[in-house]
């Protein structure tokens, strides 16, 4: 699907997420802004004209209908990415969604199959892929100094309540699983990221700890990856000692990342991010993909694997059982 500057974007949804995404689209001259749906229209409307744009709408429908657009960008519920994706698609409309791609791998399944048949991009909002500190670690893993991999761990712990900036959060019929779909989705992209490989044996547990939470809210997921290697990911909404880190182990080497710190074989490094931060970079690269006619790095199709580990881990949380996730 042929298109040329700037490409005329939409938004579905113009909450928090939306606003980082367009803080990022101002220093992306190949994106315009041009319309912006939300189910509250005071939001809506403050977006588009905080974008420098004037149509808004509190149905997406009928902005599809009306305006002329070469892409979106999908920034609802967790739940709600699918239809709209699927809609767009079936009018030769580019997609960028945020994380989640969705909470059901069927969904994640039809969305792909929705773009493809269209001839159209669908990139994911995996936007840890896109942090310089975790660029500079894969490019080690990927180059053969840390040996044959054997062991990865990626924690993430803290303490909330809820997420003022997403109220929806709490509401699993919206979310889909704040913890599992809204943290584990950065924590299982990164894994197999980083790794180059894809889940196999999964063991996940969950707990309810925090009755501000109607879901759970201490999640430690165990899986055995295509490589050979082993990996954990854990989260915690209930820790007061934060970590927000990845162990990296070889049969040579070990690698560790802590923000812009970055450790290999005993030495430690800093590794700042980059100018603009990786909500930049990741709708830099997707503008530079819809303009080449080019598969962008976190496309849906690439992605799916992270859906299917999720999809494992929900299933043996579910089921009390080891779920083989290249099955799915």
């Amino acid at each position: 699907m042929v298109v040329s500057e700037p490409i005329k974007m939409g938004f579905i949804g113009c909450g928090n997420i939306a606003n980082s995404h367009m803080n990022a689209i101002e220093r992306i001259p190949e994106i315009e802004i041009v319309a912006g749906a939300d189910i509250k229209v005071e939001r809506a409307r403050e977006f588009v004209e905080k974008a420098g744009a004037e149509a808004y709408f509190t149905d997406w429908r009928q902005m599809l209908e009306e305006i002329e657009l070469d892409a979106i960008d999908v920034c609802t519920p967790h739940t709600l990415h699918m239809e709209p994706t699927v809609a767009a698609a079936q009018r030769g409309i580019h997609v960028f969604t945020e994380k989640p791609m969705a909470t059901e791998l069927e969904e994640c399944d039809r969305m792909i199959a929705a773009c493809q048949d269209a001839g159209v991009i669908l990139m994911v909002g995996q936007v840890l892929r896109f942090y310089a500190p975790h660029i500079e670690a894969r490019r080690i893993v990927s180059s053969g100094q840390l040996g044959q991999i054997k062991n990865v761990v990626r924690r993430r712990w803290g303490y909330m309540k809820d997420v003022p900036s997403e109220p929806w959060s709490g509401d699993p019929e919206l979310s889909g699983g704040w913890l599992l779909y809204g943290m584990g989705s950065h924590a299982a992209d990164l894994i197999l990221w980083m790794t180059d490989s894809e889940a196999t044996n999964v063991f996940a547990m969950g707990r309810q700890i925090n009755p501000s939470w109607d879901d759970v809210d201490e999640v430690t997921i165990q899986m055995e990856l295509a490589n050979g290697a082993m990996a954990l990911q854990t989260h915690c909404l209930n820790c007061y000692a934060h970590a927000w880190d990845l162990a990296v182990n070889g049969t040579d080497d070990g690698l560790y990342v802590n923000g812009e710190t970055l450790i290999v074989g005993g030495e430690e490094q800093h590794v700042p991010m980059q100018e603009g931060g990786g909500m930049y970079t990741q709708l830099a690269e997707f503008a530079s993909a819809v303009l080449e006619g080019r598969e962008p790095e976190a496309s849906g199709k690439d992605v799916r694997r992270t859906y299917a580990l999720l999809e494992a881990a929900k299933l043996s949380m579910k089921e009390g059982r080891i779920v083989d996730a290249s099955q799915l």
